[in-house]
């Protein structure tokens, strides 16, 4: 992971705030992943937990990656990942979406309805020249996602005799951050479920694709980058199945290769607690399952290479320490609470940073960006010592303006 002298020359070329992604722990923690996962199965990335990630994932073969939307589906064109590698799903399809992934020639094509699988009929009928094609049917646990096991009947029925087609088997997924308990559950039901279906219709899957949802300790004190347990557990779990597993994760994956950096610019005592300012927010700092700055993060505090002009010291000199701080984004409402009472080992001043650790998943594309038309964050790599600029700066207000972006 980048040191605080790294950190600070980012800081000192780019400004803050920014997200830094370091591709080399990320290609370790997947490797290691890659490493405990048994024979039968294959790892996919869902590249809604950081699309960024894409350029340093993108070179390994073994490698499948789940794109859940057409625009998701663009910047895998515009990074060349490989179409062989692409599983496409998503709700809302449409029958040009389908097509297009069918024309592109991705890998596998996830089906979430009856109404998808009709689409698909017609792509093909329709097609010219029909070519192999991959399709997962996905079954719901009765949320929004996939169809019920009648409709997967009804879908296989369908398609199971369509020039081409290939019905690799079923995806299923119900969550993130789930109980070990409720994965063993899920394996047992998914295995049953298969089974019967390629006797009823006298077929045979290729594999399961399935998202156990392995859980990310964002607030635990101990480096949960390195704790692999729920991982070898559900490892042991699948490895003698009959079926090839595909391995569906994202926030599992990405979380821990990023790291968010902003600038204290501000201290002020207006209560018990201190509170710290900086010039992000939680429209830049999301971690699953913090609620008002209930939990505390892992937050890295990295001092100034020099101390504040001595106007600037003595506005913060008379704070209180004792209690921890409070702190506050940039953002002008009351929600914008990172934290509460964080005991930082030495005592922040304006103009030092916070390194947010553990924010690689979720909270590039998943944060309130465009609320109070603050600029949207710069995003950099980091790899064998180098950093990479791979988005700049963006002002948000033009979004915000009627016709702005227009002009």
């Amino acid at each position: 992971m980048a040191n605080d002298e790294f950190i600070k020359s980012c800081a000192q070329k780019y400004g803050t705030p920014f997200y830094l992604f370091d591709y080399d722990a990320l290609l370790s923690r997947v490797q290691k992943i890659k490493e405990m996962l048994p024979s039968n199965s294959r790892l996919c990335y869902a590249m809604k937990a950081n699309p960024f990630l894409l350029d340093a994932l993108k070179e390994d073969p073994q490698l499948l990656f789940e794109v859940c939307s057409p625009g998701e589906l663009s910047i895998c064109e515009a990074v060349k990942v490989n179409p062989d590698q692409i599983v496409f799903s998503g709700v809302v399809k449409t029958k040009q979406d389908i097509e297009r992934a069918y024309n592109l020639g991705v890998g596998t094509i996830t089906l979430e309805s009856f109404l998808h699988a009709t689409f698909l009929e017609q792509v093909v009928k329709a097609s010219a020249n029909p070519h192999p094609q991959g399709i997962i049917l996905r079954l719901t646990n009765g949320c929004q996602f996939g169809m019920n096991e009648e409709c997967v009947r009804k879908s296989i029925a369908l398609l199971k005799d369509l020039p081409g087609i290939k019905i690799q088997g079923i995806h299923f997924f119900t969550g993130t951050q789930k109980k070990m308990k409720k994965v063993a559950e899920e394996v047992s039901f998914i295995q049953g479920f298969c089974s019967e279906l390629q006797k009823e219709f006298g077929i045979a899957f290729e594999r399961i694709e399935y998202g156990p949802g392995l859980a990310f300790d964002y607030f635990s004190p101990d480096d949960y980058a390195q704790n692999f347990s729920d991982l070898e557990e559900f490892s042991a779990m699948i490895k003698d199945s009959p079926f090839f597993w595909v391995v569906e994760s994202g926030r599992y994956v990405a979380s821990s290769c990023g790291t968010y950096v902003s600038s204290v610019m501000d201290v002020k005592q207006n209560a018990e607690v201190p509170a710290l300012f900086i010039d992000g927010g939680i429209n830049h700092v999301n971690y699953y399952g913090q609620i008002m700055g209930m939990k505390k993060p892992p937050i890295h505090l990295i001092k100034a290479d020099s101390m504040p002009p001595s106007d600037i010291e003595r506005c913060t000199k008379d704070i209180s320490t004792s209690n921890g701080y409070t702190i506050y984004g940039s953002l002008c409402t009351t929600a914008d609470i990172i934290t509460k009472e964080y005991p930082f080992k030495a005592k922040p001043d304006i103009g030092d940073m916070l390194a947010f650790a553990n924010i690689g998943a979720y909270s590039v594309t998943e944060g309130i960006y465009l609320f109070l038309s603050h600029p949207l964050p710069k995003i950099l790599s980091f790899k064998n010592g180098t950093e990479k600029l791979l988005r700049d700066s963006v002002e948000s207000w033009q979004l915000n303006t009627n016709g702005g972006i227009c002009k």
